[in-house]
């Protein structure tokens, strides 16, 4: 592939990550985040995280950043500002890919590109992660730069880079929570063992930066939330990973996880193992290559150990993949690499119909799932009396999310506490002691009913 062909590519690419932003409704959890930003926003409560006027021990940057969109292109469109952060991210993260790959292979011009299109095109980026409103791709790109520039920090010696990686580290935890300075360190000691620099961790100009960053999460957790909030929830999330399951699920995560992990680094991963299965390609890895392998790894070592860790746990890590598999594409025939270039040309494609038609039969326009018409429902009944809600599923989430941004600030949906009279109330359950059933929808495989209570 020429670098103008490369370019073209890559620019489609990322373009296209913009495709299906303004066509859904809002997926899952994205509504989770939506509600976040704007009770903080309304509330300006802007280091607590609330949901439906309930405080959430979460660090608020990702939500910080929703509100900066939604403040361009207006609340109204709230649920496509969590999306441009997301998408913000990746190409982001892309960006790092370039800047990695042309340090990693300098001898090549157009390796950079390549990297970028590669890391754009993977399927679990392309396709969901990567533009979803979720805070995850956001996290990644905190972290994989992060990573990067420790990388340059600890083989140049450079101090200024780890300050660039400290503050990088920083965001991400501001962004979704501590398990980022546990990638951070095991990728610091990768890099510290292949560059044998062991006395970095006797340095000062290191080690007191590194010292004073890490306060954050407890300043964060202490003075802030107070009582390391933030910490327990992380701490418990992962613990669910380990606790109540058989050996029989733990065997099927550790054969499952890293196939799940290439698999869905499609269509690349495939055709590097389709070549060397079909045609006996075999790949050199050099010594850059084994030491991101090795930080893969050590990384990926406790989702894998776990037994249920999920493929979200997995973004950060794409951009350090692509960059394995840049330097494997590298190694190609050129028969090998017009066949890559043909695949991923196609997978760029089939972004078109997957976003206009695919997924939104998928996801809005099947049977009960069109929660905008719920919403037009809902807000036809209250007329504009008080809304409380007890249902807190993603579809109650997701209702919740759009009645805020049509109704005045003070008068958004709160939970509801038991005892207020004349209003309505959401439910995910059906209780009669909460009033009058004025009607019941099947929602997305969930049930919602509104009743009023006089």
């Amino acid at each position: 592939m020429t670098i103008k062909s490369l370019k073209i590519l890559t620019l489609l690419a990322a373009v296209a990550m913009f495709l299906p932003l303004p066509v859904m409704q809002y997926v899952a959890e994205e509504s989770y985040y939506a509600l976040g930003a704007y009770e903080i926003f309304v509330d300006e409560h802007w280091w607590h995280q609330s949901v439906f006027g309930l405080a959430w021990p979460k660090t608020p940057l990702y939500n910080w950043m929703i509100i900066c969109v939604a403040q361009v292109i207006g609340w109204s469109h709230l649920e496509i500002a969590t999306r441009i952060v997301s998408v913000s991210a990746t190409l982001g993260s892309a960006a790092v890919v370039y800047f990695m790959a042309r340090k990693l292979f300098p001898e090549q011009r157009n390796v950079p590109w390549l990297g970028a299109l590669i890391y754009l095109t993977m399927g679990e980026v392309f396709f969901w992660y990567g533009w979803l409103g979720y805070a995850d791709a956001t996290f990644g790109f905190f972290i994989f730069a992060a990573i990067s520039s420790l990388w340059i920090a600890i083989e140049e010696k450079q101090v200024k880079w780890l300050l660039i990686s400290l503050v990088l580290i920083s965001l991400a935890f501001l962004t979704k929570n501590i398990s980022c300075y546990v990638m951070y360190l095991s990728a610091g000691l990768v890099l510290i063992w292949r560059y044998q620099r062991w006395n970095l961790l006797f340095n000062l100009f290191y080690i007191l930066p590194v010292l004073a960053s890490f306060t954050l999460p407890w300043i964060y957790q202490n003075l802030i939330l107070a009582g390391g909030a933030n910490t327990s929830v992380a701490i418990g999330d992962a613990m669910r990973n380990f606790l109540g399951y058989s050996l029989l699920s733990y065997l099927n995560h550790w054969i499952s996880y890293p196939l799940l992990f290439l698999g869905r680094a499609f269509p690349v991963t495939l055709i590097l193992i389709w070549l060397y299965f079909k045609e006996k390609q075999r790949y050199v890895l050099h010594r850059d290559l084994v030491t991101i392998l090795y930080i893969l790894l050590l990384c990926l070592l406790p989702f894998w150990l776990s037994a249920a860790g999920t493929a979200r746990y997995l973004i950060p890590f794409y951009g350090l993949l692509a960059l394995v598999i840049t330097g494997l594409t590298l190694q190609l025939n050129l028969k090998q690499l017009a066949l890559v270039s043909k695949v991923i040309i196609i997978v760029i494609l089939m972004k078109i119909p997957y976003s206009f038609a695919v997924l939104p039969y998928i996801k809005d326009w099947r049977p009960e799932r069109d929660i905008r018409a719920v919403v037009e429902d809902i807000m036809q009944f209250t007329d504009g009396k008080n809304l409380r809600t007890m249902n807190d599923v993603s579809t109650g989430l997701s209702i919740g999310a759009y009645i805020n941004v049509r109704t005045p600030p003070d008068q958004f949906v709160h939970w509801y506490d038991g005892k207020e009279r004349q209003v309505y109330i959401l439910s995910e359950v059906e209780d009669p002691k909460l009033g009058e059933l004025i009607k019941h929808w099947r929602l997305q495989g969930n049930e919602t009913y509104l009743y009023w209570k006089p």
